[in-house]
């Protein structure tokens, strides 16, 4: 048996630690629990949480704080202005690659099917150059390394995204708590 404190303005409880004197902005309490956290007001009275209940909220508290974890890795590896950066020289490189007479759908379609074969960076770019650069012209080979780069990178995200998903679904199926403790794994791409 503990005693605590529910703030009528706040509609909060609190485990209390020390007397507080009269007052009508609380209510001091005697109830059969040790954790403010496991008490609910129900229609004006205070009763424990149930296990869905407390189950529910550890699931909302689980998606809250991965939200914020995946968003944390993604910017650790690939901060937004990176990001911005790549959407502007992908566009400057493919308009630079469209202008030299190539084909930026069969460019995209080959970078695509190399990172998803799990192609090293070095062996993937070798293998645009050897098709869309036959003439070794330096300027496509820039563009075409730096289009490379970006599909890596945004490779990451997607990949993030879909253990993040993973990690969702595991959190909405869970039938008991604790909940497990989720961390991204995904490496980020080394990139020369």
């Amino acid at each position: 048996m503990a005693k605590f404190v529910l703030f009528k303005n706040e509609g909060k409880i609190y485990r209390l630690e020390a007397e507080l004197p009269p007052s009508d902005a609380y209510t001091v309490f005697d109830f059969d629990a040790e954790n403010p956290d496991d008490l609910v007001i129900d229609n004006g009275k205070v009763r424990l949480k149930t296990d869905d209940e407390k189950l529910a909220e550890a699931k909302q508290k689980a998606v809250n704080e991965l939200s914020q974890k995946i968003t944390a890795y993604i910017l650790e590896y690939y901060p937004v202005v990176k990001q911005q950066s790549d959407a502007s020289d992908k566009e400057n490189g493919e308009s630079y690659l469209v202008y030299k007479g190539l084909d930026t759908i069969s460019i995209r379609k080959d970078v695509a099917s190399l990172i998803l074969s799990n192609t090293d960076f070095q062996t993937a770019l070798s293998n645009l150059n050897q098709k869309y650069n036959s003439n070794n012209d330096t300027m496509i080979a820039y563009w075409l390394s730096q289009v490379l780069k970006i599909a890596y990178r945004q490779y990451f995200v997607f990949q993030v995204k879909q253990e993040y998903a993973t990690y969702i679904q595991q959190i909405q199926q869970a039938t008991s708590i604790p909940l497990p403790n989720f961390e991204f794994k995904t490496p980020f791409p080394t990139l020369p």
